[in-house]
């Protein structure tokens, strides 16, 4: 499983005439594949590159002994062999999932408070605090979205989520935060068929074409934060008109799906926001570089506690990530 590598679980001999094994990674790939039909759209939801999820489901295929999806060039549809399947592979996967939670509780009996303060999205680790309480679940989590309001930051919080690495603006004179880079991710254009609809083969747009449109933006007033729309659109040689400046996750959705305006967001908020928004369509961002990198930032390990020490080590693990 992407970012829950710690676990290398393997199915032995599923379905007849396999010589390989399928491995838990290998599902997850495919079932992701399964609901976005979209070789490139899958890999960077994943974090793994198309060739690499090419290669998987390659063998995947191979060991099966039958194509599961249908090819149209960087689009692909899920088959009756494929959909047959995928529902084997998902109860399959959810035992298995289960199976490690119940052995690897067994690991752990830690027991605290992990405080966490986000300057992005919180839902951008919420994968990862999940796993964590799931193995952990005396652990209780406090997340709050705000802008530090001053006063001693050390005493209230445990982790910083940023998008930049901002230790410079956060430390005290006694308190030193170390950030880890989490992961790297795009920015995509969110638009609804209510209020444009492309042919299917549109995947990508040019910030430019966009001129006339009304967008839904974060209120630019934080030093920690900045919506990347107000930097592409002054690149793209024009100030963007304001439908709705909101900090409200859910209401930016809400109005894009009916059509009001369109957004930018990064990609780790695309789940939630398909969830919501089924067939909002979404496309890549011409001619800029659009990236941003998540960062975690923690106390003097000194000064943490058992709780805290115990998510960040988990949490390096479950990320892959390194001081």
């Amino acid at each position: 499983l992407k970012k829950v590598g710690v676990f290398s679980t393997e199915i032995n001999n599923m379905g007849k005439g396999m010589g390989n094994t399928m491995d838990m990674r290998q599902l997850e790939y495919f079932l992701t594949l399964c609901e976005q039909e979209h070789m490139s759209s899958t890999a960077a939801c994943l974090g793994i590159s198309q060739p690499a999820l090419s290669k998987s489901i390659a063998s995947l295929e191979k060991e099966v002994g039958v194509q599961l999806f249908d090819r149209h060039g960087n689009y692909i549809r899920l088959n009756d062999y494929g959909r047959n399947f995928s529902e084997y592979a998902r109860k399959a996967l959810n035992e298995l999932r289960m199976g490690l939670v119940q052995v690897q509780q067994t690991r752990y009996d830690t027991c605290g408070e992990v405080r966490i303060l986000c300057h992005a999205f919180a839902d951008c680790i919420m994968d990862c605090v999940l796993a964590y309480t799931d193995l952990n679940p005396r652990i209780k989590v406090s997340i709050r979205q705000s802008d530090y309001p001053g006063g001693n930051l050390s005493e209230s919080t445990d982790f910083i989520l940023s998008t930049q690495n901002e230790a410079f603006m956060v430390s005290e004179d006694k308190q030193i935060w170390t950030p880890s880079l989490l992961f790297s991710e795009e920015h995509k254009i969110l638009i609804s068929p209510r209020y444009r609809k492309y042919p299917e083969e549109v995947t990508s747009l040019d910030i430019r074409d966009l001129k006339e449109d009304r967008f839904i933006v974060m209120p630019d007033i934080s030093v920690f934060y900045s919506d990347m729309t107000y930097k592409l659109c002054q690149l793209s040689g024009f100030a963007p008109k304001i439908f709705c400046q909101t900090e409200d996750f859910l209401s930016k959705i809400r109005f894009t799906d009916a059509g009001k305006a369109i957004c930018i967001l990064p990609e780790c908020n695309l789940r939630i926001a398909r969830q919501l928004s089924p067939d909002l369509q979404t496309f890549s961002i011409q001619g800029f570089q659009t990236s941003r990198t998540l960062y975690l930032m923690r106390r003097q390990k000194s000064l943490m506690s058992e709780a805290a020490l115990d998510f960040w080590e988990f949490t390096m693990d479950y990320y892959h990530a390194k001081e």
